[in-house]
C-alpha cells in the first residue's frame, strides 16, 4: 500500500505562463491535504500532475519513493482515483455502467464477478446503491457527485484526488461529501483535494498547501496556513477567522452600512 505521495520541485508552463513554479509537497496515509488559492493559482494543474495526466517540465512525482515516470500508467490508474471538477457525461448511461468504467485498469475482456462486487462496494460506500439502474441524466447534483466518487473508488485506489468536490452542491450534500471524505481518510486513504471553500478546508484538512501564481505561498497545518495575513495577501480580502468553530468569512460581509 502506498504510504506517501511526494511532489518535488514541479514546474509546468503553458507557453509563456508558469502554471506551477517549483511546487513541492508530501502527503502520507490517512492524511487529507487541501490545495487552496485564487482562480489561476495552479490547483487543478497540480492535481493533474500528481495523477500523471500532465507531465511537468521540471520536477518529479513519487509514489512511495518511486517516480511516477517509472510506473506503467495502468498501475498508476490502479493506485490513484481522480474526481475532476468537470466531466463529460453520457446521459443515457446507467450509474452501474458508469461506475464500472472505474474498473478499466483491471478488466481484460469483460467485467468479472469481482468487478461487479467492487462496483457494488463503491456504490455502498457513497450511499448510492439505490441509484445503480438510474441514468446519469436523472441524477441531482449531489447524487452525481457521489456517483463520480464511486467510480474513482471502484478502482480500489490508495490515493484519491478531488477537484472542487463540493462545488455547486447544496448544504446537505456538502455535509455528506465532507463526512465521506473523512471516512475514507480514516481507512488509510490519502486524500488530496483542490478547494475554494476555506472553511471547509479548515475543518477537514490535516495539511493545507496555499498556492499563489503557481508558487507555494504557505504550507502546513490549517491554523498555520489560514492566517489573516496569508489570506489577505493571497486573496486580497481581509478575513474574520473564528478559530473555535473553524469558520472563515470575509470581514467586509459584516459591514451593515
Amino acid at each position: 500500500m502506498v504510504i506517501e505521495v511526494e511532489v518535488k520541485g514541479v514546474k509546468v508552463h503553458y507557453r509563456s505562463i508558469k502554471a506551477l513554479d517549483g511546487v513541492s509537497l508530501t502527503v502520507k496515509n490517512g492524511e487529507i491535504l487541501s490545495i487552496i488559492g485564487p482562480n489561476g493559482a495552479g490547483k487543478s494543474t497540480l492535481l493533474k500532475v500528481i495523477n500523471g495526466i500532465l507531465k511537468p517540465k521540471v520536477g518529479t512525482v513519487y509514489l512511495d519513493q518511486k517516480s511516477l515516470n517509472e510506473i506503467p500508467m495502468r498501475e498508476v490508474a490502479k493506485k490513484m482515483g481522480f474526481v475532476p471538477q468537470n466531466i463529460h457525461l453520457i446521459g443515457m448511461l446507467t450509474v452501474h455502467d458508469f461506475v464500472m468504467t472505474g474498473r478499466r485498469p483491471y478488466i481484460n475482456f469483460t467485467p468479472s464477478r469481482e468487478d461487479e462486487e467492487k462496483v457494488y462496494e463503491a456504490l455502498k460506500t457513497v450511499g448510492a446503491i439505490e441509484l445503480a439502474e438510474r441514468t446519469l441524466e436523472e441524477l441531482s447534483g449531489g447524487e452525481l457527485q457521489r456517483v463520480i466518487i464511486a467510480r474513482a473508488l471502484a478502482g480500489e485506489p490508495e490515493v484519491l484526488l478531488l477537484d472542487e468536490p463540493t462545488s455547486n452542491l447544496d448544504l446537505k450534500y456538502q455535509i455528506e461529501i465532507k463526512k465521506l471524505i473523512e471516512s475514507l481518510s480514516s481507512k488509510g486513504l490519502i486524500v488530496i483535494m483542490a478547494i475554494h471553500d476555506l472553511t471547509y478546508a479548515y475543518r477537514v484538512s490535516d495539511k493545507i498547501l496555499m498556492l499563489n501564481k503557481g508558487k507555494v505561498f504557505a504550507a502546513g497545518k490549517p491554523e498555520e496556513v489560514l492566517t489573516p495575513e496569508n489570506i489577505k495577501e493571497v486573496y486580497g480580502v481581509k478575513p474574520l477567522i473564528i478559530a473555535e468553530h473553524k469558520i472563515i468569512i470575509p470581514a467586509e460581509s459584516l459591514n451593515t452600512d
